[in-house]
């Protein structure tokens, strides 16, 4: 699979097409991708995802996709690293790093289209046209451009589960953010998400890690990845996108059967 490298820590790219060129890739950085008109398929990792104008895509280092393009559409990209807070990080709290960081990671709206209010909708359409009218503009905007992503991320996390927010904003100051950003990346893959695998992952053994996750989190470690894997199947079902097929496989149900079963056993977490 083709990689792209950035080597800059924010870019721009704003166009217009019929056709996608590019093969399905990954990439070593983050995108905010906006849909300014048009409509077809964004095919991101394991997911098939109809958009439309309007549409917002977020997505993280190695994460992988491409375009099926069904009607002319105009893209508007916001690719950046972590380094671009890094480089400005005198323009805003220290302490808010790790939250925007948490946004970025978050499951709930990496890989999947981010079903918007109509007024955010138009709120974002004029983020990220002063995004690209400032696209060629050098260093003379460069705050201005910093303001415009941090505005646009706050508008995402209006659409985070407010618990899943609290908790894990709480848990930054006891650690445990490399934990969870390991944990949300790799949901779909549950072999990573084994005890034995934690453990060995942030070196330390089973039985300390297991018991300093429940100290932190203050629920055992299968309950959390639980939880969270019903609330992110709560977002599917409810923004219509999926079909209960395209969910089970998504989150390694054994068929669609299995997913209703373990969505009746806990009917205050998804409902279906």
């Amino acid at each position: 699979m083709k990689r792209f490298k950035q080597f800059t820590s924010f870019l721009i790219s704003d166009f217009t097409t019929n056709v996608w060129t590019h093969p399905r890739h990954n990439h070593n950085h983050y995108e905010l991708i906006f849909i300014e008109k048009g409509a077809g398929k964004h095919k991101i990792n394991k997911n098939e995802i109809a958009y439309e104008k309007g549409a917002l895509f977020l997505l993280g280092p190695d994460d992988s996709h491409e375009f099926e393009i069904e009607n002319e559409t105009r893209f508007i990209y916001c690719k950046f690293t972590l380094d671009f807070f890094k480089e400005d990080n005198e323009l805003i709290a220290a302490e808010s790093l790790p939250l925007y960081k948490t946004i970025l990671d978050n499951r709930e709206i990496r890989n999947a289209k981010i079903k918007l209010s109509k007024n955010d909708q138009d709120l974002l359409s004029k983020q990220f046209a002063v995004v690209s009218d400032l696209q060629n503009a050098g260093h003379k905007y460069e705050r201005i451009l910093f303001f415009q992503l941090i505005s646009i991320l706050e508008v995402l996390e209006n659409y985070t589960s407010i618990s899943s927010k609290e908790t894990e904003t709480q848990s930054l100051k006891r650690g445990m953010e490399p934990v969870l950003n390991y944990i949300h990346n790799n949901i779909y893959y549950p072999k990573n998400l084994r005890l034995s695998h934690l453990a060995q992952e942030f070196n330390t053994t089973k039985n300390y890690f297991g018991k300093f996750f429940k100290r932190n989190m203050k629920v055992p470690l299968r309950e959390y990845l639980l939880q969270y894997k019903l609330q992110l199947i709560k977002n599917r079902l409810s923004n219509g996108n999926y079909t209960k097929r395209e969910i089970a496989t998504e989150f390694g149900f054994t068929d669609e059967s299995h997913l209703l079963k373990t969505l009746k056993k806990h009917p205050k977490s998804a409902k279906c």
